[in-house]
């Protein structure tokens, strides 16, 4: 928490700072200490950003939120629950995250939706089990959970072509043997939406498909939907103190305004449905250095000259949000 001389308003500033369960495959010269662990997605960028973003003479206050779980349990809703966002209020909140497709120097925004819900999906499928030589006594989950992925698949080159989402099937797993038919299949996946209808829509259609198609092999489901995060949806007033915010450093190049919303999620949102919130791309590529591997990939290094670019950013984000609304 840094208080400044008039504390009329409150701004929250955001770095996630969870790694991955990755192997680190770059060729960076520092590496995790913790084998088979990595910063595949930049955090650590993220919280030195955030760091170096912390300064005085402000005219109001600025809370550093360093947040775990920004995928996956969530961490952002426990911490709004414990009141982070009071004590005192807060009034607006940005975040930015890497990019490594993106040059160094530049950052990305998008008004509206720029992130997606990032739900997930599970299937289990019920057979009957028996031994591989005699199949026609056994009813094999193997079989239809492939046929429901194949149905899922039609899908997707179909009714959710052109809808606003997308849904991957990442796992599939029946049997522990050659020789005998199991008694269940497990397919999961992710399915996600950059609105509520397109949400509900999903959730509909993947279980009427699912159990029409067990149903035709003679068999049950379990299908399971859970529900994560809302999109991330910027704020337009916000994305503007960004973009004012860019043209006073020299340090940063262009100002890329992209035309479609990632499909990837993050719980920022939380933040977003309860103050004016805004969450930009920070370019951390660069060809030269090896930076070109996205975010998740083992082989995942970021630009380092960027880390100066993105406390340049959210600090002078925070000191024109707060001269301009403390006015």
């Amino acid at each position: 928490m840094i208080k400044g001389k008039n504390s009329n308003k409150t701004v929250l500033l955001r770095a996630d700072i969870d790694g991955l369960p990755i192997k680190d495959e770059s060729k960076f010269e520092i590496k995790s200490e913790r084998e088979g662990y990595m910063h595949a997605c930049g955090h650590d960028i993220h919280a030195t950003c955030l760091l170096g973003a912390a300064k005085d003479e402000l005219n109001g206050n600025v809370k550093l939120v360093f947040q775990p779980a920004e995928e996956g349990i969530g961490g952002a809703l426990p911490m709004i629950e414990d009141g982070i966002l009071e004590n005192p209020h807060v009034d607006a909140a940005f975040a930015l995250h890497v990019e490594p497709l993106e040059k160094t120097g530049n950052i990305q925004i998008k008004d509206g939706s720029i992130m997606a819900s990032p739900d997930d999906f599970k299937i289990v499928v019920h057979g009957v089990g028996g031994h591989a030589s005699a199949p026609e006594k056994c009813v094999n989950p193997v079989t239809i959970g492939t046929a429901i992925i194949t149905e899922f698949e039609k899908l997707n080159a179909t009714v959710l072509k052109d809808k606003p989402c997308v849904m991957t099937v990442c796992y599939f797993n029946g049997g522990t043997c050659n020789n005998a038919i199991p008694q269940t299949a497990e397919i999961m996946g992710t399915a996600r939406s950059l609105d509520n209808e397109t949400r509900e829509m999903l959730i509909e259609l993947l279980d009427k498909t699912a159990h029409e198609t067990a149903k035709k092999h003679g068999t049950t489901i379990d299908f399971t939907f859970n529900k994560l995060f809302p999109p991330v949806a910027n704020n337009s007033e916000m994305n503007d103190v960004i973009r004012n915010s860019a043209k006073k450093l020299t340090c940063i190049n262009e100002v890329v305004t992209l035309d479609k919303p990632a499909m990837a999620g993050d719980d920022f949102s939380y933040f977003g449905e309860n103050v004016p919130s805004a969450y930009f791309k920070l370019g951390v590529g660069n060809v030269e250095k090896g930076a070109v591997y996205p975010i998740h990939s083992p082989k995942f290094i970021a630009d380092e000259d960027a880390l100066p670019i993105g406390s340049a950013i959210l600090s002078q984000t925070a000191v024109d949000y707060l001269d301009t609304y403390n006015n």
